[in-house]
């Protein structure tokens, strides 16, 4: 029998939303500008930081926390889809395919988050979100349709 990964996924997520956020800290602080992260006020320096930084650099890093934030908010949706699969005892091969997707594609969504600036280019990123989203949705319907059988 193939080794279960799918709860690892849950910490696997956890940690693609810190190193969003890591990426951020590090964005600032070694900015060349003479500014540090505020880890005693890490919520409400952005406007600080605004006047501080380049644009671009501000942008790309408050584009990474809000990667971070997203994978945090997700992160409740993802377990209990992971838990519901585990509970429903859906065959291993099925939760890992579920867990692989859903990382793939929050580490593509963090990266796209990232580095992408423009509307149009926007979209790209909301269709890599959907294939979460959709791994979640599949994964919470196989879960229903095993424990009601």
């Amino acid at each position: 029998m193939p080794y279960n990964y799918s709860l690892l996924s849950i910490l696997g997520t956890w940690g693609i939303a810190m190193g969003s956020h890591m990426y951020a800290v590090a964005a600032v602080n070694t900015s060349g500008k003479n500014v540090a992260f505020d880890n005693a006020n890490p919520r409400n320096q952005w406007e600080g930081l605004r006047a501080r930084l380049p644009p671009d650099l501000f942008a790309r890093s408050q584009r990474a926390q809000a990667a971070s934030a997203n994978g945090l908010e997700i992160l409740g949706f993802w377990g209990l889809a992971v838990l519901a699969g585990n509970l429903a005892q859906l065959p291993t091969k099925s939760l890992n395919d579920h867990a692989l997707v859903f990382l793939g594609s929050r580490v593509l969504y963090s990266i796209l988050y990232i580095n992408i600036s423009t509307l149009k280019l926007s979209a790209l990123r909301s269709l890599v979100w959907s294939v979460g989203i959709a791994a979640i949705s599949n994964l919470l319907w196989r879960s229903t349709v095993a424990l009601n059988a």
